[in-house]
């Protein structure tokens, strides 16, 4: 989720349904039941039927994954960067998502080390009718809320009525039940939720969306207490005042449960003891995750045994960390990231084609990768990885000086006037996609300057000061990026970055295309496997013709921990679970 934001479709392919009432099995993204345990799933044609959806070529194997291990202890984990608030539907980064993974569940989650494979938690299996429209939930018994009260269909349906049908002020705030909804209330591609008995929960679309199951295993649809949505004062129109988002939520089913989060501190959670879901209960006792400002803090934390594992490393310290016997690294596979130079398309002059090509021949993208990303990473080429299913070279601008001031020669004469952009940066957080945000401003500053825009440097403290402003558009330039919540097209041009919201374009970027728009529609609602396929390829085509940001890097997030760390499996999409996390003595 890129910002990442954890940051929605379809990588995936037609597997065997295998899932059992104990939910130990995983399953394709797009199984259409999870009910039977031998026969094919009858799943949406809108899915490649022979093999799995783009997984990274290897699974990103870490250190051993076991079921096994030593209970007890504390791990101490770094970030990159604070979480934004306790209340899953209103966050949009990997940070918070990283820290609830471990509190909350949904109804269904990304097998452990997967970036396609669903698996039923709180929902023992799911039925997809044959007409893409109705998805049936099997919901499990027997589970209680980290609060002690009862989670059935019933607050199951709580939740998604919530997120459907959000004050307009929160709204901007629950960025992916927008994305994933397309919209809210009436406006929605929902129809209707429904929750005929304790065991059985109902969601109704208007239109089949091949991805609507797996958003399913993101993080804002994890499944709070309704009791403590209530009590928290959870829909307050303004999230700063609610407890529930403040201090005292995060009140989910999980194998943990919050202890404290201290802003700009720590968050602690606690192994919760009464778990008794479909999850291997926690081992350690408890997890203090710690926010680090800058890579080298994090380095040096974990080099001196203050942490224990860190969730990024920058890429010029992996070597160090696996010459170290006392270290370890951990794999996460094939990019599944993309970092880019933002801009929305309301302000001037970056509203303006030629002036963002001219700004992409501009930016020197190999230097960063050399100066920033120790070589992990590569130049992008589309605004997604090329492990994303349906991904096709773009052929967008590369580094040309002299084209740029051509262009710029191009769009004077054509009346623009104006040179000077605001840029903004994050001042106090490392991302996958920017292990050093400063100091690729500064580069990408210099590169600008040097073809003749004027640029205003601006900082902001990354949560929630940066994300809230650059989601709701009051930024005109600035860094960010996505790491992946699934591979495939549709996860990064729709749910990521241009999918419309209610009918209208994102105001992260107000990038305005009807045809985008109506193509990845179709892409998400057509069950022809060659027309999905020309689809997605029509709407790279279309947002590489128009270029409405600047794709910069794809890189290859190494994570590190203590060789004492066991258990741990890495994943592109940060889905890490630390259920099955241990501490060798």
């Amino acid at each position: 989720m890129s910002r990442s934001r954890i940051g929605a479709l379809l990588a995936v392919l037609a597997l065997l349904v295998s899932a059992c009432a104990q939910g130990a099995a995983t399953q394709s993204p797009a199984a259409a039941t999870s009910a039977a345990a031998s026969e094919p799933a009858s799943e949406p044609a809108s899915e490649p039927a022979s093999e799995p959806a783009s997984e990274p070529a290897s699974e990103p194997a870490a250190s051993e994954t076991t079921g096994a291990g030593t209970p007890g202890g504390t791990l101490v984990v770094a970030l990159p960067g604070d979480i934004d608030n306790l209340d899953p539907a209103l966050i949009s980064d990997s940070n918070s998502s990283y820290v609830m993974n471990q509190v909350m569940e949904s109804l269904v989650q990304l097998a452990p080390g997967s970036v396609s494979e669903i698996e039923p938690v709180l929902a023992e299996s799911y039925e997809v009718s044959d007409d893409g429209l109705t998805y049936t939930f099997k919901i499990r018994e027997g589970i209680t809320f980290h609060d002690g009260t009862e989670f059935n269909a019933e607050a199951v349906k709580f939740n998604y009525d919530r997120w459907l049908n959000f004050p307009e002020e929160l709204q901007a705030f629950a960025y992916y039940a927008g994305a994933v909804f397309e919209g809210f209330g009436d406006g929605s591609n929902i129809a209707s939720t429904e929750a005929p008995d304790a065991t059985t929960f109902i969601v109704n679309l208007k239109e089949p969306r091949s991805n609507f199951l797996i958003a399913q295993t993101l993080a804002p649809f994890q499944i709070s207490s309704p009791a403590a949505l209530e009590a928290g004062d959870a829909d307050n129109p303004d999230p700063t005042k609610s407890t529930y988002a403040q201090s005292e939520g995060m009140v989910g089913t999980g194998p943990f449960k919050l202890k404290e989060w201290v802003r700009g501190d720590h968050v602690t959670i606690e192994n919760n003891r009464e778990y008794s879901g479909a999850q291997q209960p926690a081992l350690l006792d408890e997890i203090v995750f710690r926010p680090f400002a800058d890579q080298t803090a994090e380095f040096n934390a974990i080099e001196a045994g203050e942490v224990d594992l860190a969730q990024t490393i920058a890429p010029i310290d992996a070597e160090s960390i696996a010459g170290n016997p006392e270290l370890q690294v951990i794999d996460r596979g094939e990019s599944c990231n993309m970092g880019h130079l933002a801009l929305n398309q309301q302000y001037e002059p970056v509203n303006n084609l030629k002036i963002r090509q001219a700004m992409a021949f501009a930016l020197n993208k190999q230097s960063y990768i050399e100066t920033f990303y120790a070589g992990q990473a590569v130049p992008a080429d589309n605004w997604m990885p090329p492990s994303a299913q349906f991904y096709k070279p773009l052929g967008l601008p590369t580094y040309d000086p002299t084209r740029a001031e051509e262009l710029i020669a191009e769009a004077k004469a054509e009346g623009v006037t104006d040179l000077e952009i605001d840029f903004w940066y994050p001042s106090d957080v490392a991302r996958p996609y920017m292990p050093d945000p400063k100091g690729l401003f500064e580069a990408i500053q210099s590169d600008l300057e040097a073809v003749g825009f004027t640029i205003n440097p601006n900082t902001a403290t990354w949560s929630p000061d940066y994300l809230d402003a650059e989601s709701v558009g009051e930024y005109e330039a600035w860094l960010i990026g996505w790491t992946c919540d699934w591979a495939s097209a549709d996860n990064f041009l729709s749910t990521a970055f241009f999918g419309y919201r209610d009918g209208e374009p994102n105001p992260e970027y107000a990038y305005d295309s009807d045809e985008l728009d109506q193509t990845m529609g179709q892409a998400l609602s057509s069950t022809d496997e060659a027309e999905i396929e020309e689809l997605w390829g029509k709407a790279q085509d279309i947002v590489g013709a128009d270029l409405p940001t600047i794709p910069l890097v794809h890189s290859t997030p190494p994570a590190a921990a203590s060789a004492k760390v066991k258990g741990v499996t890495g994943s592109g999409a940060l889905n890490e679970y630390f259920n099955t996390v241990y501490i060798e003595e």
